[in-house]
C-alpha cells in the first residue's frame, strides 16, 4: 500500500516549545468536505496560533484544500493512502475493513511519532475505523484523539445488514461500547449528541459538539428579497433521493403558481435522472458546479427547501444547512432532530413541516406578505448562527474542549 508523501507546500520547522496538531482524513476525496475541512483547519489555527498543523489526506483532496488555506501559516500537507478494502470487498466486512483500518492507524502513528502532539484528529470514521483507531488509540498515544462524525452514522441508521456477523460489527453496534478516556467523538451539529445517547448511553461522556463551521469568506453581504415578482424556492446540493429531490420535483409539479419558481442548484444524480423536472426553472447540472457559481446561484433565491425525509439527517451535519445559513436563506424543510435543535437554540429560521402533504399545502398557500413579515426575524436568527459558527468564535469553545481531555504532551509510539 502507499505511504505518506509530501506535496509542494512550505514547511515550518518546529522548535522545542512548539506543539503539533495532526489531522488525518482517509475518507474524503476530491471536493468532498472541502468547506468543513477548511473550517476545521481555521478553527485549529485560531485556537492554537503557535502550533504546527499537519494535514494528511488522499491525492486530489490535498491539492484542492491547500490553496484554500494558503493565508494560514505553519500548516503542512501530505498525501496518504485512503481507507480501502482489498479484493473488492465491502467496507462493511469487519475482517477486510479492520485490516484497512489497521493500516490507517499505522499511518497516523508514523505521522505523529516523536513529536509533541497536542491533538490528533480523524476527519470522518466508519465502524472499522472506530474499532481499530478509537479503541486502539491508548496503545498508540496518551494524547487526545478527536473523531469527527460526518454522515457515516446517518447512513448506518438508514441501512443495516441482515447478516448477523456484519451487523454486529457495524457502526451502530460499535457505538454501544464505551470509548477510552482520551477519545472523543465530535458531532458536527446540534441535536446529534442527544440522538446518539438515546440508543447508546454508555458513550455520553465521550461525545462533544462542534457546530459546523461557516466560512466568513462565503458570507453573503445581503439576502435576496423577493419583490413583486416570483418567490424562488431552491433545492441545494446533490439531487439524490436521500436528500429528497424526488419530493422537491413532485412539489414543483404540484404547486403550479405564476408567482413561485423552483430551482435545483447542484449536481444531478443517476438515481433521480428519470424524474420529471420540466416544472423546474433551473434543473440539476450534469457537471459539478464550481463552488463560486453554486454560491452565486444560492444568493439569487429566497428560500432553501430541504425535504430530508431520510432519518440519516437526524445524525448528520448538513452542508446544505450551513450553506443556507451563510447565504442568509430561510428554510422550508422537513422536521429533523438537528433542525429542531438549531431552532431551539437560536430561534426559528424558516418553516419546519412534518411530511410531504404539509409541505405541499404550505407552498400552495404561501403568501408573499406573510413571508415578508416573518423573513426579517428569520434573517436576524440566521445572522446570529453565522456569527456563532465562524471559525474564530468556535475556536474558543473547541480549545476548552480539547483542554479538558488533554494528557501531558509526549511522543507517539509506533505500533508493531
Amino acid at each position: 500500500m502507499g505511504s505518506l508523501r509530501q506535496v509542494d507546500v512550505p514547511e515550518c520547522r518546529a522548535t522545542a516549545q512548539t506543539s503539533e496538531i495532526a489531522v488525518f482524513d482517509f475518507l474524503s476525496h476530491e471536493h468532498m468536505h472541502l468547506a468543513f475541512n477548511e473550517g476545521y483547519l481555521r478553527i485549529l489555527r485560531a485556537a492554537y496560533p503557535n502550533d504546527r498543523i499537519s494535514f494528511h489526506a488522499v491525492n486530489g483532496h490535498v491539492e484542492r484544500l491547500a490553496p484554500r488555506v494558503a493565508d494560514l501559516d505553519k500548516i503542512t500537507f501530505q498525501s496518504c493512502t485512503p481507507f480501502e478494502t482489498s479484493f473488492g470487498l465491502s467496507h462493511h466486512n469487519p475482517i477486510a475493513g479492520r485490516w484497512a483500518a489497521r493500516y490507517c492507524l499505522k499511518l497516523i502513528a508514523r505521522g505523529t511519532a516523536g513529536r509533541r502532539v497536542r491533538l490528533t484528529a480523524l476527519l470522518g470514521f466508519n465502524a472499522n475505523l472506530l474499532v481499530v483507531i478509537g479503541h486502539g488509540w491508548p496503545a498508540v498515544s496518551p494524547t487526545p484523539l478527536h473523531m469527527i462524525l460526518h454522515g457515516q452514522l446517518g447512513e448506518a441508521m438508514v441501512w443495516r445488514s441482515r447478516n448477523p456477523f456484519i451487523r454486529a460489527g457495524d457502526l451502530m453496534s460499535q457505538l454501544k461500547r464505551p470509548l477510552p478516556r482520551s477519545v472523543r467523538i465530535v458531532a458536527g451539529e446540534l441535536g446529534v449528541k442527544g440522538g446518539i445517547i438515546e440508543f447508546s448511553p454508555v458513550v455520553a461522556q465521550s461525545i462533544v459538539t462542534l457546530e459546523h463551521p461557516i466560512l466568513v469568506s462565503e458570507w453573503a453581504e445581503n439576502s435576496h428579497l423577493a419583490g413583486v415578482g416570483k418567490i424562488k424556492i431552491a433545492f441545494a446540493g446533490h439531487a439524490r433521493g436521500a436528500k429528497g429531490f424526488d419530493t422537491f420535483a413532485e412539489l414543483a409539479r404540484s404547486c403550479l403558481r405564476a408567482d413561485i419558481e423552483f430551482h435545483a442548484i447542484g449536481l444531478s444524480s443517476p438515481e433521480t435522472d428519470h424524474l420529471d423536472t420540466g416544472k423546474l426553472a433551473r434543473k440539476p447540472s450534469k457537471t459539478p458546479l464550481p463552488r463560486q457559481e453554486y454560491l452565486e446561484a444560492l444568493g439569487e433565491v429566497d428560500l432553501v427547501c430541504l425535504p430530508l425525509h431520510s432519518r440519516a439527517y437526524d445524525f448528520t451535519a448538513s452542508g446544505t444547512v450551513s450553506d443556507a445559513i451563510a447565504a442568509l436563506k430561510p428554510l422550508i424543510a422537513f422536521r429533523t432532530h438537528t433542525l429542531e435543535a438549531i431552532s431551539a437554540h437560536y430561534g426559528r429560521i424558516g418553516w419546519l413541516v412534518d411530511n410531504k402533504d404539509t409541505l405541499v399545502e404550505l407552498v400552495r398557500t404561501l403568501d408573499h406578505m406573510g413571508f415578508a413579515r416573518q423573513r426579517s426575524g428569520w434573517i436576524h436568527n440566521l445572522k446570529a448562527i453565522r456569527e456563532a459558527r465562524s471559525p474564530q468564535v468556535l475556536a474558543r469553545t473547541y480549545a476548552a474542549t480539547i483542554a479538558r481531555t488533554n494528557a501531558p504532551i509526549v511522543g507517539s509510539i509506533l505500533p508493531d
